[in-house]
């Protein structure tokens, strides 16, 4: 019985030593991703500004580590195999090293894209994370961005479900034309979001369009009346 008693306890340390070191293995291992999964892209176009001829997409990275007061160096790399964009004619490649900013735990990545007037359709600029000196890749859903260039107008993310319901309301591109050339503004991402405009400013901008709407009867692209969505 007394030579069972001890087996159990060696087993216990041996596996309680094990799974420490994992831990401190796994806690050594520092990490970066991208903050959106492969599978959602970020969208760049040029038919809000017909004058604009570039523009910065800045892609967020979110770290698995400590924060440490001091910089450290992630790798981005473009993946020309997977895309349709080119460098240097649909855009360009952040130069120098890629820092994460002491104290920090997030970082971004900016591209600077280019108005190609060639442009026929939308093209796809890959970006993948690579391995340095500080960081390991992330999760594999997380590894990779995908920026979408074109020249045609899209719907955008902050047109999302609560927009239709309670904001804006149904989404069309004539719609989303009217609103832009009568508000004079594209941009409703709030700032919860990674956007520049607050709650009551993003609410002052939809109602200002209901009202013009009423004054003003629209139709949109299915032939019915473009409404407003939003009380008040």
């Amino acid at each position: 019985m007394k030579i069972l008693y001890v087996m159990i306890l060696v087993l216990f340390f041996g596996l309680f030593s094990c799974s420490e070191a994992e831990l401190k293995g796994y806690a050594s291992d520092d990490y970066i991703q991208f903050y959106k999964s492969a599978a959602d892209s970020t969208v760049f176009s040029f038919a809000y500004d017909e004058t604009l001829e570039s523009g910065v997409v800045s892609l967020k990275l979110n770290l698995i580590s400590p924060v440490v007061d001091r910089e450290r160096a992630y790798t981005v790399n473009f993946l020309e195999a997977e895309s349709s964009a080119k460098v240097g004619v649909d855009f360009e490649l952040p130069t120098g090293d890629q820092k994460v900013l002491a104290n920090d735990s997030i970082a971004w990545f900016e591209v600077n894209v280019k108005r190609n007037k060639n442009l026929q359709k939308a093209v796809t600029a890959v970006f993948e994370i690579g391995e340095s000196a500080d960081f390991r890749p992330g999760m594999v859903s997380n590894r990779k961005a995908r920026v979408v260039i074109t020249n045609e107008l899209t719907r955008p993310e902050w047109w999302n479900e609560w927009h239709e319901q309670n904001g804006l309301g149904k989404y069309s591109d004539l719609k989303y034309r009217t609103f832009m050339r009568e508000m004079k503004v594209h941009d409703l991402t709030l700032i919860a979001d990674g956007g520049e405009m607050d709650y009551s400013t993003m609410r002052a901008y939809v109602l200002k369009f209901k009202y013009w709407l009423q004054d003003n009867p629209t139709p949109d692209e299915d032939g019915s009346t473009m409404s407003v969505a939003m009380r008040g």
